[in-house]
């Protein structure tokens, strides 16, 4: 007859090995599970980041082309003012000079140019500066002869024909540059006069550097980051140790165009690809020049963590399997103690605490899940990070909202040391004209526009946006000793600019100031002396 004793260490092993297995189970999926989720949201988030580096490149060369428009449309009034060839070689030297001073400054670009419509002057008329490379500065090149070439010699003349047949401003495809002999793409505005067209101006960008960008996304040994032209069905990639213009191209394949075509239907999932027998996992995102960012990671590399985790998961629930067999009662205490402290760490997340530290001296099960929790905990705490920093972005310009503005100046109040600051209030008149008359979309545009003008200039300062025509920046430190210049640099870029997509629509900031010399007074009152500054140099228009 067997003994309470036996039956219970019978029932206890019994019970043990079930838990055992099972536990072991839970964890083999859990770990699974997790590695195919921080794949999917490291690759996106990846590939999101490196996206919006590109396209801030793109964008800064778009800025930079636009203030050279902007500059060349505001000094010609007339048709006939180009006629006299003195007035012409004036104005064309005045817009030269301003555009090789902004394209200088602005990274990544090679060359800047305006070439006036044929039609109009000369077939060489205008203006091309380019660089020989990337670190040195424009000089004055050959311009084309457009009379020479037509719309079908794309690598000759695309910089000018494709911005007019579109008739706004965009982006050129890719091409190969002879005269420099760089591939390159363009940002091209067609200038016009009333329906005249009187000429393309545009900046010239590398290639190679967006293609850099691109592969600088890789996150591991043998991932890839192309650029990919849908409408050529290009693949555009580096390789190490290739020179500093050389760009490397592969035709994509029927199969790869349509999944990147059907791939907007996918909300976020990672798609397959193959190519010559090697599978990847891919995450894509749309640039703003309308090229496709593929961020390709080999699943030989993806799967090696997870392939590793499970085996690890594998030996230690083997080893914990034998171990019960020997030393059940020992066991048992090992296995009671690490849950108690798991049990705690899990209330504290729940409760909103991310920062849980657990000590577990087992080598078991337990001790996968306490490192599965930890790491559950950094990622969320992670997100949460993420997410805050999204709530308090505004949606539109990109700086901070309004939420952000309540909690900044709760933090003023606060600080030990009070210091000298002053705040300016922006109000952008005519928005609800222009929404009424032109639509929303002018609207934002409009609040854009001015954003920019107001960020550019208080670049070292806070700016948010406190109502739908609203912006605020607040002056300390250094801005703060330079304020009167900042407003000074402000008025004169603030002057005669106007709405890229309607040029009869300018853009007009008001603005009121106020100042705190010690820090100590109420914030309240010296927002309401700004505040009404701005009222009324609003009612004096």
């Amino acid at each position: 007859m067997k003994s309470i004793q036996s039956k219970f260490t019978v029932l206890m092993i019994s019970g043990l090995l079930t838990m055992s297995l099972l536990l072991g189970g839970i964890c083999l999926v859990y770990a699974v599970y997790e590695s195919t989720e921080n794949l999917n949201t490291t690759l996106n988030t990846v590939c999101e980041e490196q996206t919006i580096r590109m396209d801030n490149q793109l964008d800064t060369v778009k800025q930079a082309a636009t203030i050279i428009y902007n500059y060349a449309r505001s000094r010609l009034t007339s048709l006939k003012d180009l006629q006299d060839e003195d007035f012409r070689k004036e104005y064309t030297d005045q817009v030269c000079s301003l555009a090789v001073n902004v394209t200088d400054h602005t990274e990544g670009t090679l060359g800047v140019y305006f070439r006036y419509n044929p039609e109009l002057t000369g077939p060489k008329d205008g203006f091309f500066w380019a660089k020989n490379d990337i670190k040195s500065g424009l000089k004055k090149s050959m311009t084309t002869d457009l009379t020479e070439y037509g719309e079908k010699d794309v690598e000759k003349t695309c910089w000018y024909y494709q911005p007019v047949n579109a008739g706004k401003p965009i982006w050129t495809s890719s091409y190969y540059n002879e005269t420099i002999g760089v591939e390159m793409i363009s940002y091209g505005i067609p200038f016009y006069l009333g329906k005249t067209l009187v000429g393309v101006m545009g900046i010239d960008m590398d290639f190679s550097y967006l293609v850099d960008l691109a592969q600088e996304g890789a996150i591991y040994e043998n991932g890839r980051g192309n650029l990919v032209d849908m409408n050529k069905r290009v693949v555009y990639y580096r390789n190490a140790g290739d020179n500093e213009f050389e760009i490397r191209t592969l035709d994509i394949s029927d199969h790869f165009y349509n999944t990147l075509k059907k791939a907007d239907t996918n909300q976020g999932k990672l798609l397959p690809f193959s190519y010559k027998g090697k599978h990847s996992h891919m995450s894509y995102q749309t640039l703003n020049n309308g090229m496709k960012y593929v961020l390709l990671a080999p699943v030989t590399e993806t799967n090696r963590p997870k392939n590793h985790l499970l085996m690890v998961i594998l030996l230690v629930t083997c080893s914990i399997l034998i171990g019960y067999l020997c030393f059940t009662i020992y066991m048992t205490k090992k296995i009671v103690q690490p849950l108690k402290q798991l049990n705690a760490a899990a209330k504290e997340i729940a409760d909103g605490n991310m920062d849980v530290s657990i000590e577990c001296n087992t080598n078991d099960e337990v001790k996968t899940l306490t490192e599965s929790i930890q790491q559950m905990a950094q990622n969320l705490k992670a997100y949460v990070k993420e997410i805050n920093g999204l709530v308090y972005r505004d949606g539109l310009t990109g700086v901070k909202n309004k939420m952000y503005y309540y909690e900044y100046i709760k933090s003023l109040s606060e600080e030990a040391q009070k210091q000298p600051y002053t705040i300016v209030v922006f109000k952008v008149t005519g928005l609800a004209g222009v929404n009424k008359t032109r639509g929303r979309k002018c609207g934002d545009e409009l609040i854009v526009t001015a954003c920019g003008i107001i960020c550019r200039v208080f670049s070292h300062s806070p700016i948010f946006r406190i109502g739908g025509d609203e912006f605020f920046a607040f002056l300390k430190g250094n801005d703060y000793m330079k304020c009167g210049e900042l407003l000074r640099d402000f008025e004169d870029l603030s002057s005669d600019v106007t709405l890229v997509s309607a040029p009869d629509i300018a853009v007009r900031i008001v603005y009121g100031t106020a100042q705190s010399a010690d820090g100590t007074e109420p914030y309240e009152e010296v927002f309401c002396r700004a505040n009404e500054e701005m009222d009324q140099k609003k009612k004096g228009m």
